[in-house]
């Protein structure tokens, strides 16, 4: 995953996420290590070269469509990633297994030990 986040702050490649994910990431890293630990994380990805997507009416759009016909295969956090991928023509990149068997972009599967 290092790579990944050097090939951005190189300028090599674009990194994106979405405020939705935003919130989720603080959340999880707030749950598991605590909110001091969420703080840092979530101001270092603010600071770094990766871009927030703004939340919009065409976004939410695509988010809520997938949510309606994924129903319980994909969470709201997850949709908004896919449908972000989606709108830039991205390729996904996540951790989530999930979402690399529904196929719904092109999606490279990241393993964190």
């Amino acid at each position: 995953m290092k790579k990944l986040f050097d090939e951005v702050a190189a300028d090599r490649s674009e990194g994106w996420t979405t405020e939705v994910n935003l919130a989720e990431f603080y959340y999880k890293t707030c749950e598991k290590f605590g909110r001091e630990v969420a703080e840092l994380r979530h101001t270092s990805i603010r600071h770094s070269k990766i871009s927030v997507l703004v939340v919009d009416k065409r976004l939410t759009h695509i988010a809520g469509n997938l949510k309606c016909i994924h129903k319980g295969k994909i969470s709201l956090a997850d949709a908004y990633t896919v449908a972000a991928a989606k709108i830039l023509g991205a390729t996904l990149i996540t951790t989530d297994s999930r979402l690399t068997e529904l196929k719904l972009k092109q999606t490279k599967l990241l393993d964190i030990p």
